[in-house]
């Protein structure tokens, strides 16, 4: 029995895994798709939710003290937290007709998620329609928004995720 364990773990000495590591490391592998596809599936919810005005349910898929980063937040700062999101939802229907997500484009980074689109607004006193880019990368832990940045720009957002034309 001595001799036999001896020679097992010179063989995994040698660059081999066991059967035990290799399965192990397909799980770890299967659970890390599962868990990216599984972010994609909550982004994508959020933006449904979004689409049917229903922000209760977007504000469900986030963290609690998620930091959200708007297009503006040089302007309006960062909102630390689900309720300071609310107040800025609160704010923005307050200036918009409820708007519509159109996102095409939508990246597995892991933890996090590259989405690509156009945001669709009306403003509620002047009617004018207008289309803005939706460029967000989105953090996810334990299948909750822990980082929402809107970049505005596509540019922007690909570098942020690290990726390029």
């Amino acid at each position: 029995m001595g001799a036999a364990l001896a020679h097992g773990a010179a063989a995994l000495t040698r660059k081999q895994k066991s059967p035990i590591s290799r399965l192990s490391a397909g799980t770890r592998r299967d659970t890390a798709r599962a868990m990216s596809q599984e972010n994609i599936d909550r982004f994508v919810e959020g933006i449904d939710a979004f689409n049917r005005n229903d922000i209760e349910a977007v504000l469900q898929g986030m963290n609690p003290e998620v930091k959200f980063e708007h297009r503006l937040a040089e302007l309006q700062g960062k909102f630390v937290g689900v309720e300071a999101v609310r107040r800025w939802f609160e704010d923005l229907d307050e200036y918009f007709e409820p708007g519509r997500i159109d996102c095409s484009d939508i990246r597995d980074l892991g933890d996090r998620v590259l989405a690509l689109g156009t945001v669709h607004a009306i403003g509620r006193e002047s009617g004018v329609e207008t289309e803005l880019p939706y460029t967000v990368v989105a953090t996810f832990r334990n299948g909750l928004i822990t980082h929402f940045t809107d970049y505005g720009d596509r540019t922007k957002a690909l570098e942020a995720a690290g990726l390029s034309e």
